[in-house]
């Protein structure tokens, strides 16, 4: 059981790191201007804890780093990744609240209920979630920024959003470190919500999977 358990769990994180690398060239290519890497790293966390998400953080960064049109291979900003890891192990409801009632047509009254405030529970949860994850993934961001890009001076890769969102900051006289966090603050407020909602989402089709494979 113990090896069968570890399979299950290593080929989901490499699924969740192949889904990460899709968005990424799909951000890439389209140039869209938010960052949803960690969508499937955020699922794995829900689902798997904090080890496991923390693994397909980094698998997702060592991957990105390999990219050939990468101008930016193996930057510290894993550490964000990481950071909004730990923010949803921390956080994330337990399995044992995140249970709906079974709908079905001969529900009683009660139970449509109790469905109802157990989806509007879940619902605050995520919202506090992601509202911590905007605050601590804007600031380790911001904060590695200034120590990378502007004390190290490290090449700044062309976020057109981000970017003209920190020199429309800058221009207004803000200093540098609360012009990267402002600016981050403004994207996050979008790819967080995206990223917090559709991976708890997607851990739903994980626990699903994983239970349809414990039946086998």
């Amino acid at each position: 059981m113990p090896y069968k358990r570890t399979v299950r769990i290593i080929t989901i994180c490499a699924l969740a790191v192949a889904a990460n690398m899709l968005l990424i060239l799909l951000r890439h290519f389209l140039w869209v201007p938010l960052f949803l890497d960690t969508v499937f790293t955020v699922a794995v966390t829900f689902e798997m804890g904090l080890f496991p998400g923390i693994l397909v953080a980094v698998l997702t960064w060592l991957a990105d780093g390999l990219l050939p049109f990468n101008v930016q291979p193996f930057h510290p900003f894993v550490l964000v990744a990481i950071a909004e890891v730990i923010v949803v192990y921390l956080l994330r409801p337990t399995k044992a609240e995140a249970q709906i009632p079974a709908y079905h047509r001969f529900q009683t009254p009660q139970m449509r209920d109790k469905r109802m405030v157990s989806i509007v529970d879940i619902c605050l949860r995520l919202m506090v979630v992601y509202l911590a994850c905007v605050f601590a993934v804007s600031v380790v961001g911001g904060v590695i920024d200034v120590l990378y890009h502007t004390v190290l001076g490290a090449e700044r890769p062309p976020y057109v959003g981000l970017n003209a969102l920190r020199m429309a900051f800058l221009h207004d006289g803000v200093p540098v470190l609360p012009a990267n966090i402002f600016s981050r603050i403004q994207i996050n407020m979008v790819d967080r919500f995206a990223a917090i909602f559709g991976g708890y989402l997607a851990s739903l089709a994980i626990r699903l999977g994983m239970e349809k494979s414990k039946a086998t």
